[in-house]
């Protein structure tokens, strides 16, 4: 019996915005990681899960595409996400999210009810809780039903900001 060995290399790419240091973390299947912005590169390096290395092509269209997302140039990202480390569910829930628009929020049942998994608003919760690649998967899109902003990894005041730079708070409705 022959035992295929696959070897999956990952590069990491640190960057800096106006909003601070990011970090996107690639393997040769797409985007594995974004770290929020920290307030230093050793903060950012500390949560990739590579070694800062000579980033490939990837990694870099990926900062590209969050810095023009940042600067207000972008609306969607088309860079590919490496879903293989994902549970399915979380896999459907974090796809679901990405199809949410620039500028529109969903609550967390309804997110859920997109993906198909009606009922399972505090499970998608638990699975945005974990998005690894926030912004290239909009997480910050999805809030309480009672327009809450619910919680996000970066903090609520990110979140806040986020909402803010697609026009989208104070919210109006959250679907």
């Amino acid at each position: 019996m022959k035992v295929a060995v696959v070897l999956v290399v990952r590069t990491s790419l640190l960057f800096a915005t106006n909003w601070g240091w990011w970090g996107v973390e690639a393997s040769s299947r797409g985007i594995v990681q974004v770290v929020l912005p920290q307030r230093n590169p050793h903060q950012v390096r500390k949560q990739l899960g590579s070694l800062e290395s000579a980033a490939s092509r990837l990694a870099e269209k990926a900062a590209r595409q969050i810095q023009e997302y940042l600067y207000g140039r972008r609306r969607h990202f088309t860079v590919a996400v490496d879903w293989e480390l994902m549970s399915s569910f979380a896999r459907e829930i974090l796809e679901a999210c990405a199809q949410i628009p620039y500028g529109e929020t969903v609550s967390y049942s309804e997110l859920a009810r997109r993906a198909g998994k009606k009922g399972a608003a505090r499970a998608a919760g638990q699975a945005l809780a974990a998005n690894p690649v926030p912004i290239l998967v909009p997480c910050h899109r999805v809030v309480g039903a009672d327009g809450s902003l619910g919680g996000f990894s970066g903090g609520l005041a990110m979140k806040r900001r986020l909402l803010e730079l697609e026009g989208r708070w104070p919210l109006a409705d959250s679907g």
